[in-house]
């Protein structure tokens, strides 16, 4: 399993959930390079790809449009949580 987009909103290592659903619905993380080199492999190979996530079912229109501007047009199944 591989993280494919980078949800570094602060070098703060305590979590706030307010402030990371606000980051998350501004859908701008960018891809993680060798991740969405190893995605594009990997459809090019001709497996099937789930992307599974942390955030929310809510935000499920948000990331569809940040993984598809970060790279990643098509998937099998995206699972949140």
């Amino acid at each position: 399993m591989y993280t494919v987009l980078n949800c570094q909103i602060s070098n703060n290592q305590v979590f706030d959930r307010e402030k990371f659903n606000n980051w998350v619905e501004k859908g701008v993380a960018p891809a993680i390079e060798p991740s969405l080199k190893l995605y594009e492999d990997v459809l090019n190979l001709g497996f099937k790809v789930i992307l599974l996530t942390g955030r929310s079912e809510r935000h499920r229109s948000v990331t569809v449009d940040n993984l598809i501007n970060a790279g990643f047009k098509e998937w099998d199944q995206l699972i949140l949580r």
